[in-house]
């Protein structure tokens, strides 16, 4: 949205917008209110949609966590509610640019350095399975594409 209204400003510069470069707003206000909706219960449920995710992947595996001898499931914890909060916020304001600028870009040369792309993986595919039980298909469908943006930039390998 913000990235929207910021190219609309640059565009139109001058001049009055064209009902096509608005129709990005008449887009966005239509979905609001399963926005909102989805947002806050992403926000209201967060500890369980973590609890969720972390329980799944344990029982798919109960030594996941573990990188040799080091613990990595309160990392994961704050990295996963990061990347939860910001897709939130990305999905209220209808701007996954911002996600992707903001977070993941940086984030997956992280995740590449310190080897844990297999977790990355699994808790991605987790958090999809996981999300969709507490959003209706309308926020869902405003939702999950960004679980995906998530998963593809996260766990794709790049040229290193």
């Amino acid at each position: 949205m913000f990235t929207n209204l910021e190219r609309l400003s640059v565009e139109v510069d001058g001049r009055y917008a064209t009902p096509e470069e608005l129709d990005f707003l008449k887009s966005y206000f239509g979905t609001f209110k399963y926005r909102i909706s989805a947002y806050q219960k992403i926000k209201n449920n967060e500890s369980l949609i973590m609890n969720q995710i972390q329980e799944n992947l344990e029982k798919m595996n109960p030594d996941i966590f573990m990188q040799g001898s080091v613990n990595l499931k309160s990392k994961w914890h704050l990295d996963t509610v990061r990347v939860l909060r910001y897709s939130a916020m990305a999905l209220l304001i209808d701007d996954p640019e911002y996600l992707q600028q903001r977070l993941l870009i940086w984030f997956s040369t992280i995740l590449q350095a310190f080897k844990v792309q297999a977790l990355t993986e699994l808790t991605h595919q987790t958090m999809s399975d996981v999300i969709k039980g507490y959003l209706t298909s309308e926020e869902n469908n405003l939702f999950l594409p960004i679980i995906e943006m998530n998963y593809n930039t996260l766990c794709k390998k790049r040229p290193s």
